[in-house]
């Protein structure tokens, strides 16, 4: 799947893993600064402030992958202890609800992580 734009790539997905694409989608997008930049990049949804990565998500046949950074992954381990990790990623199966409320700790405390003059 290519895409040139977050909203044509999650476009190419069907029923549910849209919605939960769209949902990750809107919940980032309504945290991030204004000046935050939308693409995408390694075939992925992204978020980039400058040229800081702020966070990446792609559908799976199996799950959603979320990419907020290593030190956001580190930081939520044991709330993440029940989804599988990597040290990049972080994979919500499909066949359990999204976590909304950790999704938007992990994104408000990523967003918190920047220098002040970016935030």
């Amino acid at each position: 799947m290519t895409a040139s734009s977050i909203s044509e790539y999650i476009d190419q997905y069907d029923g549910d893993v849209q919605q939960r694409l769209l949902t990750v989608y809107q919940m980032i997008k309504s945290a991030v600064p204004a000046e935050t930049v939308e693409s995408i990049s390694w075939r992925m949804p992204t978020f980039k402030l400058g040229v800081e990565p702020l966070f990446f998500f792609t559908g799976t046949k199996r799950h959603v992958g979320f990419y907020p950074t290593p030190q956001a992954i580190t930081h939520f381990s044991t709330a993440l202890s029940d989804y599988g990790t990597t040290e990049h990623a972080i994979q919500l199966p499909h066949n359990v609800p999204l976590p909304i409320a950790l999704l938007q700790e992990i994104i408000d405390w990523r967003l918190q992580q920047l220098p002040s003059d970016e935030a």
